[in-house]
């Protein structure tokens, strides 16, 4: 009998282990990843600026198009411990060394 039980115990845990249950699997620490624009830094952002002094408010771009070098791209995504991953993008537009155009902003989409 003592042997039945042992083994049924076993069995038990063998099966429970291939099971995930969010609240066994411990923390799981929030992901930041790319450039965090604050609003308060888009509003110091003006058209006419140059790339230089664009790069000194929000610091270098996440991405530059290899075959478009005035199109700077900023993006931020935030994985949460629980929940959705929110994703933020900001594209701005040069010409002539000078900022021409500024797309999107710190609002957010969900992916």
């Amino acid at each position: 009998m003592k042997k039945i039980r042992i083994s049924l115990f076993g069995l038990t845990i063998l099966a429970l282990s291939g099971c995930s249950f969010s609240w066994l699997s411990g923390y799981r620490p929030p992901i930041h990843q790319g450039n965090e624009i604050k609003a308060t830094q888009l509003q110091q952002v003006k058209i006419g600026m140059t790339e230089a002094q664009v790069r000194f408010i929000l610091g270098d771009p996440m991405l530059t198009d290899a075959f478009n070098p005035n199109r700077w791209d900023y993006v931020y995504a935030l994985t949460p411990t629980y929940g959705r991953q929110t994703v933020k993008h900001l594209t701005l537009y040069f010409q002539d060394g000078k900022l021409a155009r500024i797309v999107g902003g710190p609002t957010s989409t969900a992916q």
